[in-house]
């Protein structure tokens, strides 16, 4: 269903609406959701907690929403990754008391996590996002819309207002561009 009858509905019938709403992103949310979750120490219920929040949020943040700005699909993936982070944050904390002199109680925080591993990791994140800036428009923002938010190429092409067929060729070529930047072989 497109946004504006999505929105509509859940103006109209919110019970209805939400049903709607969950029937066709709960999947995407629960995606987002579990990839920004690392480690052994989440269960089942700690995702659709999340996932029920995403929605909850939306819902009664319903005013602030601004089809204008983005998309529902790319609001809900936002609101996604902010939620799991924070329940994430939660779960370290709630891990207990721990010295930071202490290594055996570091080690106890969590077995995955090194603040050398996760220096790295901001850092190239940073490194593609450079890459992708230089891309240059509207290159950049395909390959943003479509990787960080989960665009499709037609929610792109209207956005944009160009061909879903000239979205794909541009991704397909950035993609390369990046590639070859990175050391990789172009497909």
């Amino acid at each position: 269903m497109e946004d504006s009858k999505l929105l509509r509905l859940l103006h109209k019938d919110p019970s209805a609406g939400m049903e709607q709403l969950m029937n066709q992103y709960a999947g995407l949310v629960y995606a987002v959701v579990k990839g920004k979750y690392t480690g052994s120490c989440y269960v089942s219920t700690d995702f659709e907690d999340c996932v029920a929040d995403v929605f909850s949020e939306f819902y009664t943040e319903l005013a602030k929403y601004d089809p204008k700005i983005s998309s529902i699909k790319s609001y809900l993936c936002v609101l996604a990754r902010y939620h799991a982070i924070d329940v994430a944050r939660k779960r370290v904390r709630q891990r207990g008391d721990f010295s930071l002199d202490d290594e055996d109680s570091l080690l106890q925080i969590a077995d995955n996590f090194t603040i050398e591993g996760d220096i790295a990791e901001d850092e190239i994140r940073h490194e593609v996002l450079s890459a992708v800036k230089e891309l240059g428009e509207p290159d950049s923002s395909i390959i943003i819309r479509k990787y960080y938010f989960g665009e499709s190429s037609k929610d792109i092409a209207d956005a944009l207002k160009l061909t879903v067929s000239n979205v794909d060729t541009r991704t397909h070529r950035a993609l390369n561009k990046l590639r070859k930047l990175f050391g990789g072989k172009e497909v």
